[in-house]
């Protein structure tokens, strides 16, 4: 088994280092990462594989992860490219309407206004006849999906229609908010950069 302590890399570094292994042919692997986000970034890639993994949480904080893949398993799919490394989400979203939201206001000038502006932009959306496949949120756009946030109905309204609504995992570390999150699901920038690859048209207010 090859053993690797990959805490230092940053998103989406431990899953391409993954997945540079596995293409490789290794079929035995243990991970040591950084935290909770890092863990479920490399354990959602090898699921997408069909490749057994076995988690131990350490008293630091950290986890290790083994993964042990098959003969059969592990090996790159058909367009095993980054944008396709989650196939279905980047169907879900290929040749339709993504929203990237990078901020908690909207314009710039008066922060009050964008706040406001940036609420009616959302609230909007549901009025469309053609809503947004998926709505991406990061670096300061995460606040919008953790509690107290006051867009937080508007969002689940969206979810409820049938919008995906995703979150950056480095983003809500990086604001302390990773038990926050009140709406959607986190992600990591592999598939970030993938759905932004895939998608027909990007919208950022």
């Amino acid at each position: 088994m090859k053993e690797y302590d990959v805490r230092n890399l940053a998103c989406p570094g431990p899953v391409l280092k993954l997945r540079g292994l596995l293409d490789e042919g290794v079929r035995e692997i243990k991970f040591r990462v950084a935290d909770d986000l890092c863990r479920s970034n490399v354990t959602r890639f090898a699921a997408s594989r069909n490749i057994a993994t076995e988690v131990q949480e350490r008293d630091d904080g950290t986890f290790e992860v083994i993964f042990r893949a098959g003969e059969a398993d592990g090996a790159p799919g058909p367009g095993d490219t980054i944008d396709d490394l989650f196939a279905e989400q980047v169907t879900a979203v290929r040749g339709g309407r993504l929203i990237q939201i990078t901020s908690d206001t909207m314009g710039s000038g008066d922060d009050e206004l964008g706040a406001l502006l940036l609420r009616s932009f959302i609230k909007t959306q549901a009025e469309l006849d053609t809503k947004p496949n998926s709505i991406v949120f990061y670096n300061a756009g995460v606040k919008l999906c953790c509690a107290e946030s006051l867009l937080l109905d508007d969002i689940r309204a969206l979810e409820a229609l049938g919008t995906e609504i995703i979150a950056c995992g480095t983003c809500l570390n990086y604001f302390e908010l990773g038990d926050q999150l009140a709406v959607g699901r986190v992600t990591d920038m592999l598939e970030i950069a993938g759905l932004l690859a895939s998608a027909g048209r990007v919208v950022r207010p």
